[in-house]
């Protein structure tokens, strides 16, 4: 769930992440996330990866380089 709420955090297209908990302990802890600081340019990078592989059209990215490791950009152009 952290990595989630913080990856949606970072994402600019992202306006709002919905949330579904059973107890305020939950919600709290879901809250105490956007306290925490941005994700590291890396694992940003191996998230997009991912999502580039699997060509989702939303993450999707035409700038990817042909091996598609190491390559192009993190980003959130909509083809």
């Amino acid at each position: 769930t952290e990595l989630a709420l913080r990856w949606c955090r970072e994402r600019r297209l992202v306006t709002s992440a919905l949330v579904g908990v059973t107890s305020e302990a939950q919600l709290r802890s879901n809250l105490a996330v956007y306290q925490k600081g941005p994700l590291p340019d890396d694992l940003l990078w191996e998230i997009d990866r991912v999502h580039m592989r699997n060509r989702l059209p939303i993450f999707s990215n035409d700038r990817v380089g042909k091996d598609w490791d190491g390559e192009g950009v993190i980003g959130e152009l909509i083809p």
